[in-house]
C-alpha cells in the first residue's frame, strides 16, 4: 500500500505541462537529492567516526552487552554486541546512500534517453528511496543519542 503511494504519488504531482519544463524540473529534482546524498554520506561517516573514536563507559556498556536472541540472529555461532549491531546499521546505511548516489549520477548523466512518462516513475523510485535512507538514518541517529543518553 505504501509503495503503491509514493510510485502514485509524482504522476500526480509531477505534471508541469510541456515536456521541456517536465525536464527541467526533473534535473533540478535530481541535482538537489545528489547534494542531499552527498551531505548524507558525509553524516553517516562521521557518526561512524564518532562512535569507533569514543571510547567511554557507555560505549563499553554497547561492546559488553550482547542483543536480544528473540530479535537478532547469530552469525557464525555468536551473538552481536549492541555495538556491531548499531554500527552495521550506519553502515548498511551508508552502503544504501551510496548506491542512491551512483544511481542519481547514472540517470542525471542518461535521463535523456528516457521518455517523459518515465521520469515519473524514476522520481517516484527516489522519493521512495530517500524515505528510506532518512528513515534508517533517523533510527541510527535515534540509537546513538540513545547511546550517549546518561542513565541516572
Amino acid at each position: 500500500m505504501t509503495c503503491t503511494i509514493y510510485i502514485l504519488a509524482p504522476t500526480l504531482f509531477f505534471n508541469f505541462g510541456d515536456g521541456e519544463k517536465l525536464n527541467a524540473v526533473f534535473s533540478e529534482f535530481i541535482s538537489t537529492q545528489i547534494n542531499i546524498i552527498a551531505i548524507l554520506i558525509s553524516f553517516s561517516i562521521a557518526i561512524i567516526t564518532i562512535l569507533v573514536s569514543a571510547d567511554n563507559r557507555n560505549i563499553q556498556e554497547l561492546k559488553n552487552t550482547l542483543s536480544n536472541e528473540k530479535l537478532y540472529n547469530s552469525v557464525n555461532g555468536k551473538q552481536l554486541s549492541l555495538f556491531q549491531i548499531l554500527l552495521s546499521n550506519i553502515a548498511y546505511n551508508i552502503i544504501c546512500e551510496t548506491v542512491y548516489l551512483i544511481f542519481l549520477i547514472a540517470v542525471a548523466l542518461t535521463k535523456s534517453i528516457f521518455p517523459l512518462q518515465l521520469l515519473k516513475y524514476i522520481s517516484a523510485i527516489c522519493i521512495f528511496i530517500i524515505l528510506h535512507i532518512l528513515l534508517v538514518l533517523l533510527e541510527s541517529v535515534a540509537q546513538m543519542y540513545l547511546t550517549f543518553w546518561d542513565k541516572k
